[in-house]
């Protein structure tokens, strides 16, 4: 069992804003003591320096397979509106994905997101063409990283009522364990029978957890309220009516607000003034950039002339350790005892003081993924002065290649 004393570290929160340099004891994959000055107890000693110290961030809605797809060939004709983008770019490329693909583009994004702070992952999977066995691909190249993930299969019926019972069929097949929890994925509404999006709501009352779901993404997407509860995970949610929005605060759903991808699908601005606190950031399979998903929540709520001020945003990535505390039953995100010993070493020597008051300015200003030099995920090390395995970076450009092939 890992047994680690981290002296002198700035131990940042992001809401309720803390700024505070302690000293944090880590036994196994649990920090159980925070104080200044602590004394070893036949510990490794390792002396920060006066780094800043973050939980391990989460991203709260992604898509790993799309790690595959940058730089990618140009679809076949220019996308016109939100329904031929899917049509055209990822639909082409989830339905040519194999296996192999799928453990790649799992290693890669997960890699990319512990490179960035980013050490829990809520992955939205789809590969109609590869079900059975693609969250057992998605665990192993996840682990390969060292991250920890909440996995889900894409349930939809674009693909007819077969890929549809294959795809409820592959969370039966899956088995949770200390690092992996599962939710129901589904699409979206719009290429649901709503038989089958009962069906998700089923399954997702005998498997304990929630539903994994789009939602209003765009104005052709309606929302599901049968299958709103508190473990829902409710992506995108920006054409949702008012009443609509109400029903699914009033049920405890959880809302993950995807700015950089509503921009780059031009879908439009969530009301993110009028979504709960339960309210956490994605990136929506753009990479697991945190500290940039947070800035252009900020500056594009400033763009658009919302009442989302910057601390806001703040409590938005604390919502996200929020939600992984749900679904692993354990602390996140506090830094305090008992907390899991997730965690994101900062370089980050600011030019002027750092304080609680202050902390959002720094987030948006200042604070980047350009900084994190080491992670810890459970209190092992798996990102150490930012040194990379590139092993899997070959591996997935391998895949990379094959896949493009196909879609040409």
């Amino acid at each position: 069992m890992t047994a680690l004393l981290l002296r002198n570290a700035v131990a940042v929160r992001w809401h309720p804003a803390s700024v505070e340099p302690v000293d944090l004891r880590i036994d196994g994959d649990t920090i159980v003591e925070r104080a200044p000055k602590l004394s070893p107890r036949g510990e490794t000693v390792i002396d920060l320096e006066g780094r800043v110290v973050i939980a391990g961030m989460v991203c709260a809605h992604t898509h790993l397979y799309s790690t595959l797809a940058r730089g990618m060939p140009p679809p076949p004709r220019p996308p016109q509106n939100f329904r031929e983008i899917l049509e055209t770019i990822w639909w082409r490329v989830d339905r040519a994905l194999d296996l192999d693909m799928v453990e790649a583009s799992a290693a890669t994004g997960a890699l990319d997101a512990v490179a960035c702070g980013t050490t829990t992952l809520f992955d939205h999977h789809a590969s109609p063409s590869a079900i059975e066995g693609s969250l057992e691909r998605l665990r192993r190249g996840i682990t390969r990283a060292g991250a920890r993930a909440v996995l889900c299969y894409e349930v939809t019926d674009r693909g007819g009522p077969d890929e549809a019972r294959r795809g409820l069929a592959e969370h039966r097949a899956f088995l949770p364990d200390a690092r992996f929890r599962l939710a129901v994925g589904a699409h979206a509404s719009f290429t649901l029978e709503e038989s089958t999006l009962a069906q998700c709501g089923e399954l997702a009352r005998e498997l304990d957890t929630g539903v994994h779901i789009h939602v209003a993404e765009d104005p052709l997407d309606t929302a599901p309220t049968r299958i709103y509860g508190p473990r829902t995970i409710l992506a995108h949610a920006v054409h949702l009516s008012a009443d609509e929005l109400r029903a699914a605060s009033e049920a405890g759903c959880w809302f993950v607000h995807n700015p950089r991808s509503n921009m780059n699908n031009h879908v439009g601005y969530a009301p993110v003034a009028q979504f709960p606190a339960r309210t956490a950031l994605g990136t929506d399979g753009i990479g697991a950039d945190m500290f940039a998903e947070a800035r252009f929540a900020a500056f594009k709520a400033r763009d658009a002339g919302a009442d989302v001020p910057p601390e806001r945003v703040l409590r938005m990535l604390q919502a996200g350790h929020e939600l992984a505390s749900e679904y692993f039953g354990r602390p996140f995100g506090t830094l305090a005892p008992g907390s899991v010993a997730d965690l994101a070493i900062l370089d980050y020597d600011p030019p002027t003081p750092l304080t609680a008051e202050n902390l959002a300015g720094h987030l948006l200003f200042g604070m980047d993924a350009r900084h994190v030099s080491s992670v810890l995920v459970e209190g092992d090390f798996v990102l150490r002065e930012r040194r990379f395995p590139s092993a899997i970076m070959d591996g997935a450009r391998a895949q990379a290649r094959r896949l493009w092939q196909k879609l040409r």
